[in-house]
């Protein structure tokens, strides 16, 4: 019998081996270490034959390889070696034929260097790296004689009354290619590479279903990298996002729900953990695209550095935002120019809708727990046209710092409007005495709040003077406990 169970133990072995083309080198199929000439076709090819031998490794020796668009396919691992770089062409003829349509309904084709579509067991692995050689250029804007959208019209608005420039913009230059577009696939892993100055989503997975993220640097210049996402979960079911460093001009770590091609779908069992993310726009966001729902989501011991916001939700869309932890997370944020995004807040939860949607989007059960934060901007929770229910903070320190920028927008420490069923515990609002802002207004500002209920939560009137540290505006069911 023992004999038997090791004979069909090695039977079993073999017959996973035949069926695994093992490790294909990419060199073997023509690919060469030179950035002058295309290995696009190489790296194909060796993809393909592992594809059809069953599945396995192909393997990118170290070495510098120019390319355009190559397809992942099922039961293969992209492995880049150490000291291996896949440089995106700087030519817009070498992709001709080779652009997907990516992100929101009206956003156009665009290049990417490593694509997937409806592939199972695939991943992009090594210490190597994705690197798409964005090129940005500066122009200026006309004036706006009208603002139609009150999430960028209010600093708008601001940017004029200050005097500061609003309308020195940054614009991607073509070719544009983004880094990673995995779409409708299941299994899939991306562990220690880098991807570097993607034009566009530097790694964006829509629609995929069991995914992890481990290990990954990216990173895009903070200055001008515009539509620089770092990593984009786009309607993707559970996710694993763990010990990455994110550092980028536009968002860092997106949620979202597109809709494309006719539809969209939620993003839910999603966790993210042990990672540093930098952004000159959000450093963590759901939205602004948010066709589906959001379920099921955790943060934790992260941190997030020198960003214009820190966690951020901008629900537009119709899809409702329900059972989200915060916890555990080192925030600081700085404002930045003017043209990005977002007030150096800590936090910032807003339902606004856009268009003809019949509402924003819910959102309700959101805890933050175990925070400390140090913004040019506090936290600001807005239901403008949806109220948000159950939100929970506990244990949340949130320190308020002077801001570099020259047309101010802080005011409050903590802002709430349009919310249902608040609940505070053990918080605190700390100014910076040293380097005081004369705009600062009140620690606490409740505005049409119902249910709230505040325990051990502190406060110091701003150090100007004019207000109270604590602003009850139509709040109603107020329970106060030392």
């Amino acid at each position: 019998m023992r004999k038997l169970i090791l004979l069909l133990l090695f039977v079993g072995y073999a017959v996973s081996v035949s069926a695994s083309c093992g490790v294909l080198d990419v060199k073997d199929y023509g690919a060469v270490s030179d950035t002058t000439v295309l290995s696009t076709d190489a790296i194909q090819r060796a993809i393909n034959d592992c594809n059809a031998k069953g599945g396995g490794t192909v393997l990118v020796p170290a070495g510098d390889y120019k390319v355009t668009a190559v397809v992942l396919k099922d039961n293969v691992n992209l492995h880049l070696s150490g000291g291996a770089t896949l440089y995106a062409s700087r030519k817009v003829e070498d992709y001709k034929g080779h652009k997907i349509k990516i992100g929101a309904a009206d956003a156009s084709e665009m290049e990417v260097v490593l694509m997937a579509r409806d592939a199972k067991n695939i991943s992009v692995t090594g210490n190597g790296r994705l690197h798409c050689r964005a090129v940005r250029e500066q122009y200026r804007r006309e004036p706006q004689l009208a603002i139609t959208d009150s999430v960028t019209g209010r600093e708008i608005d601001n940017a004029i009354r200050y005097g500061a420039d609003y309308r020195t913009k940054y614009r991607k230059v073509p070719p544009c290619p983004g880094a990673i577009n995995f779409t409708g696939c299941e299994n899939v892993h991306i562990r220690d590479i880098e991807v570097i100055e993607s034009s566009g989503w530097g790694v964006h997975l829509q629609w995929c279903d069991r995914v992890v993220v481990d290990g990954v640097h990216i990173k895009s210049n903070s200055d001008n990298g515009v539509n620089s996402d770092g990593l984009d979960i786009d309607g993707c079911s559970n996710v694993m996002v763990s010990n990455c460093v994110i550092n980028t001009g536009d968002d860092a770590l997106c949620l979202k729900t597109t809709r494309s091609e006719g539809r969209t779908m939620p993003c839910r069992l999603v966790t993210v953990t042990n990672c540093i993310l930098t952004s000159s726009s959000a450093a963590l966001k759901l939205g602004t695209e948010s066709h589906g729902n959001f379920e099921d989501i955790t943060v934790s011991n992260c941190i997030i550095t020198d960003a214009n916001r820190g966690i951020n939700m901008i629900i537009r869309d119709g899809g409702d935002v329900k059972n989200v932890l915060f916890s555990d997370i080192i925030i600081n944020t700085v404002r930045k120019a003017t043209f990005w995004w977002g007030n150096g807040d800590a936090v910032w939860l807003t339902a606004q809708k856009r268009g003809d949607v019949k509402s924003a989007g819910k959102i309700e059960n959101v805890t933050f727990s175990n925070i400390i934060a140090h913004g040019q901007g506090g936290v600001r929770l807005e239901g403008f046209d949806c109220r948000m229910n159950n939100i929970r903070f506990k244990d949340f320190q949130m320190f308020m710092e002077p801001e570099d920028a020259v047309d101010k927008r802080a005011r409050n420490g903590f802002l709430f409007t349009g919310v249902d069923k608040l609940s505070m515990v053990d918080c605190e609002v700390i100014w910076n005495l040293e380097s005081p802002e004369p705009a600062w207004e009140s620690a606490y500002c409740f505005d049409d709040v119902d249910g709230l209920e505040l325990v051990r939560v502190v406060g110091d009137k701003a150090p100007n003077g004019r207000f109270g540290a604590f602003r009850f505006n139509s709040v109603k069911n107020k329970k106060i406990h030392k």
